[in-house]
């Protein structure tokens, strides 16, 4: 039984096993784990939640989780029932005055199990490979499983510069416009400093924002708020959810496939780049759906224009270059010409503090 809990995590855990480096670097964020121990463990939480019913009998019963502080306002979700660790939190946040730039998964783990290890739990582990046997329609077939660690919601995130604040504004507001996806409906926030996708769904959620902005609603540091101003910073994330890593066979810590991960990160984050037309781009298109794009950018409302099928056949065949007319435009005034403005990944600057260990 001893192996099951003492497989631990090695150094390069989580970088992709490509030789080629990554085409945009992230960092992971925020990380939900737990693991299930064989031992007696210390009982940790913040107290019992309840729901009865009309008779007083309880419906269910569960127990709240400890809230572990850590420097600098941050804080991080730690619960233990005396068998089964829990763990939610930023855990690049944690400890830190801001995080602009984070760490890789192996880095957030050995910063995950020094929280734990603070509170005289166990880190969390590999575990151990091994096949069940599962009923289907089509009969008993194996499933490969794992003992050890697993993860119900893992964020990763990347930073992008666009070179001024107001061309981060403005790629915003055309932002805004982009489809990430059929399944992943564009919103915007009432700021209009955020966007995002696929907002309550149970698989993926990606949004895009001013970093500039988050810091000083937060209150972090005036310099580094500066520097994304100055550079027009914006940040991407993506929250991949448990439903989604059982899909791609992620959701063990053992069988995590860092290669699967950085695909579908590499694919979503696709929409920041497909946002980047201008009019004059319009010119590729075939004549109808041009004269439909150009009315789209208008502001007209083409679905009350065109009938139910046309409108759908013109959408189909608009989204492959990034324009999606079911997407309301908010035009104050229409110009045939805008600036182009590039979109960059962000490299850390020398200036920036990126510790090794957990504060």
């Amino acid at each position: 039984m001893t192996e099951l809990v003492t497989r631990h995590i090695p150094a390069n855990f989580g970088r992709s096993r490509s030789h080629d480096a990554p085409p945009v670097p992230f960092f992971v964020d925020w990380l939900s784990l737990h693991q299930t121990h064989v031992q007696e463990l210390p009982i940790i939480n913040a107290g019992v939640i309840q729901k009865t019913d009309v008779g007083g009998e309880i419906v269910w019963r569960t127990t709240a989780a400890s809230k572990v502080e850590g420097s600098h306002e941050t804080s991080v979700q730690v619960r233990c029932d005396g068998h089964t660790v829990t763990f939610s939190g930023n855990v690049s946040r944690f400890g830190r005055p801001d995080n602009l730039f984070g760490f890789d998964l192996a880095a957030c783990l050995r910063r995950v199990n020094q929280i734990l290890a603070r509170l005289g739990l166990p880190p969390f582990t590999m575990g151990l490979k091994f096949e069940r046997l599962v009923k289907t329609q089509a009969g008993l077939v194996s499933k490969t499983c794992w003992t050890g660690c697993q993860i119900t919601r893992i964020d990763l995130t990347a930073n992008f510069e666009t070179g001024s604040l107001a061309n981060a504004r403005a790629y915003m507001e055309w932002l805004a416009t982009q489809q990430n996806g059929s399944r992943m409906k564009v919103g915007t926030h009432a700021d209009g400093e955020t966007v995002d996708w696929g907002r309550g769904s149970r698989r993926l959620y990606a949004k895009c924002y001013l970093k500039s902005a988050e810091i000083k609603k937060h209150g972090g540091p005036a310099e580094v708020a500066a520097y994304c101003e100055e550079v027009g910073l914006i940040r991407f994330e993506l929250t991949i959810k448990a439903t989604q890593l059982h899909s791609m066979n992620c959701a063990y810590l053992g069988g995590f496939d860092m290669n699967v991960i950085e695909g579908l990160f590499d694919q979503k984050r696709a929409v920041l780049t497909q946002a980047a037309h201008t009019v004059d781009d319009l010119e590729n298109l075939p004549r109808p759906l041009r004269c439909t794009a150009r009315d789209w950018l208008a502001g007209d409302n083409l679905a009350a224009r065109f009938s139910d099928r046309t409108f759908r056949r013109h959408r189909a065949a608009l989204l492959p270059y990034g324009i999606d007319i079911a997407v309301k435009r908010n035009v104050i005034e229409f110009k045939p010409r805008v600036r182009v403005i590039e979109v960059r990944a962000a490299s850390v600057p020398c200036w920036y503090d990126l510790p090794r260990l957990a504060a």
